[in-house]
């Protein structure tokens, strides 16, 4: 940890500068210890099935941190491929996140074979890009039953676990369309479960810190998977990524790398203190 050496009245210079302010600038053996190593921690991480996804690449860089890594996924062996590609200390497994039951056994599997869950990276959700007035009342619940409803049953099943312990990390991935109601790609039942994500960040977040847990959610533009050629078609992937390269400040779509990033920041103690913040990465597509 880098230190503030106190600084005498003879060390400030004319102009009020400091001499001699921070002890790590005059003492070679002062070292600054890595906060986003996540050596002893277990991750979950939901949505990880498939082969280029935002959930694969938050579980690889997770796992180069330090930290014991369970991929789950309806896809189960895809998470169990890309776990295999991990190592021995990732775990791939079946749960469907909108049955209580099946995460309930997941998280037993999980911790019989890691140990607790420290970090919870609610990553599963879906995309449609039917239009408001073509929407079924049945494809808008199962757009929310994945997206909103399915972070809330992994929340329940982790955290007794992290209460009694007085430690967690919940991250939940929103996107911009829950900001700005839509307007990249998912339509108005995407928005609203992502927009419901936020809430539910935020209330855990006012609620949960006093067992000191904390709730962050990250909300991506555009990313370049696989994801949206496979929902979409080719075709619309890649105007969306024209769009995205044309307008966005930073001139490029995120990559699943991208989140990833943001996704150890939170899990790390480096984010300690942050808790009910909506991290955007979206190139400055959004700004609030």
């Amino acid at each position: 940890m880098v230190q503030l050496a106190t600084t005498p009245a003879s060390a400030v210079g004319r102009g009020g500068e400091a001499t001699g302010i921070i002890s790590a600038m005059t003492s070679p053996a002062t070292q600054v210890s890595n906060p986003f190593r996540l050596a002893g921690r277990v991750a979950l991480v939901t949505g990880a099935g498939s082969p280029d996804g935002i959930g694969r690449a938050i579980a690889r860089l997770f796992a180069a941190a330090g930290a014991a890594v369970a991929l789950v996924d309806q896809d189960a062996a895809g998470a169990e491929a890309n776990a295999a590609a991990i190592g021995d200390r990732a775990l791939g497994a079946f749960a469907d996140v909108t049955r209580p039951d099946s995460v309930a056994e997941a998280v037993t599997l999980i911790e019989q074979r890691l140990g607790p869950v420290d970090i919870l990276l609610n990553n599963a959700g879906i995309t449609r890009s039917t239009p408001l007035w073509e929407t079924s009342l049945e494809e808008f619940d199962t757009v929310l039953a994945i997206n909103l409803r399915g972070g809330f049953v992994c929340l329940q099943a982790v955290l007794p676990g992290m209460m009694r312990r007085g430690y967690g990390r919940i991250i939940w991935l929103s996107s911009i369309a829950g900001k700005q109601g839509g307007g990249v790609f998912g339509t108005a039942h995407y928005a609203a479960s992502k927009a419901g994500v936020i809430g539910l960040c935020q209330s855990a977040a006012r609620q949960l810190g006093p067992y000191g847990i904390t709730s962050n959610a990250i909300a991506p533009g555009l990313v370049l998977t696989g994801l949206l050629p496979r929902t979409g078609g080719a075709e619309m992937a890649d105007r969306l990524r024209q769009d995205v390269e044309r307008t966005v400040p930073l001139r490029r779509a995120a990559t699943a790398e991208d989140v990833a990033n943001a996704a150890l920041f939170l899990a790390s103690e480096a984010a300690s203190y942050v808790t009910g913040e909506i991290v955007d990465v979206n190139g400055g597509a959004y700004f609030d």
